[in-house]
């Protein structure tokens, strides 16, 4: 999809396309009003695929309907372009028709609609949830202060235009999203060019912003950034020196909280320790590269000798995040990261 949605290979694809199309992750490409580009090239793709009436299309998801009544009915049109003409209100008597018509189009499935189908038992598992909490170590907490109090200042500096100042706001929700997430990440964002930068425009700004900090789960299935994000706004304007020496000494204060002052590590420590005892081999997620490598180091020297603890990132190659799992599994007790 994002190889051929853009405009150099659509019409080339409209061309060479097959008769059957299947979309994957349909959702991402329903049409918004919000100026993003990736959406509204995914959706012209299969607007334009849609208008051939020979064509047959079948839209997949698990995510069909986010509360955002526009997106959906925009991908009913693309099933049938009357859906376009449909009532806001669909219920009563007089709706009906309307309804059959939509229904005619639409397959929902729910895990209780499978539990038991074509004679056949799929016992899915119960999910049990839980929060816990932590109290920050004072010397984290002040760098968070400090944190906070630098992004409240950037992001009110009127320098610059509406461009440098939309690419500012995103460096310091990068730095307070890594910051929370873990030393590690934190010290790496501090150093790191702001990925706005790569941006020409305010809309590509905020587009390569919301990929890389936000956690886009079902707005942009996929293309969610593990790396972590940069935090330095400006490339090399020299009344900047000022800012990039106070995001270095952060840096550096980041790296202090390693370990014993990182509350979250030690509480994670704890949580883990317990679901090993009763026999679980835990996965412990992490939002940022540098966090989960940084946990896996941390809980060798924190758990047991005879646990073995894997880490698997984006920066391996599938083959051998594949081949570090299955080794992983040979191990009685173990943890991946």
């Amino acid at each position: 999809m994002d190889y051929i949605k853009s405009d150099r290979r659509r019409e080339d694809f409209f061309r060479a396309c097959p008769e059957l199309v299947i979309v994957d992750e349909a959702h991402t490409c329903a049409a918004m009003t919000d100026g993003r580009s990736t959406r509204h090239q995914r959706h012209l793709l299969l607007k334009g695929l849609s208008e051939n009436p020979d064509r047959h299309l079948i839209l997949v998801t698990a995510t069909p309907h986010s509360g955002k009544e526009e997106a959906f009915r925009s991908l009913l049109t693309l099933l049938d372009a009357a859906f376009s003409g449909l009532p806001d209100d669909l219920t009563g008597p007089q709706n009906e028709a309307h309804r059959r018509h939509v229904a005619a189009h639409l397959v929902q499935r729910r895990r209780a609609d499978i539990e038991h189908y074509l004679r056949t038992d799929t016992p899915f598992p119960k999910r049990e949830e839980r929060e816990d909490t932590y109290t920050l170590h004072p010397d984290y907490r002040a760098l968070f202060a400090r944190a906070l109090a630098y992004a409240r200042e950037t992001v009110q500096e009127p320098e610059g235009g509406m461009f440098r100042q939309r690419v500012r706001w995103w460096s310091a929700l990068a730095l307070l999203r890594s910051l929370a997430s873990s030393p590690a990440a934190a010290a790496e964002t501090l150093r790191n060019r702001a990925a706005g930068l790569e941006a020409e425009t305010v809309e590509e700004a905020d587009e390569i912003g919301r990929r890389t900090i936000l956690d886009p789960i079902d707005d942009e299935a996929g293309e969610g950034a593990d790396v972590a994000p940069g935090s330095i706004p400006d490339e090399d304007a020299a009344e900047d020196n000022k800012t990039r020496r106070q995001l270095l000494e952060m840096a550096r204060a980041a790296e202090t909280l390693r370990g014993e002052k990182d509350a979250k590590l030690q509480k994670a420590k704890i949580l883990i320790h317990d679901l090993i005892k009763d026999n679980f081999q835990p996965i412990v997620f992490c939002r940022f590269i540098p966090t989960a490598e940084y946990v896996a180091q941390e809980l060798r020297t924190l758990l047991p000798k005879n646990v073995e603890i894997a880490a698997v990132t984006g920066l391996l190659p599938p083959a051998e995040r594949e081949a570090r799992v299955l080794a992983l599994a040979k191990a009685e007790r173990r943890v991946l990261v």
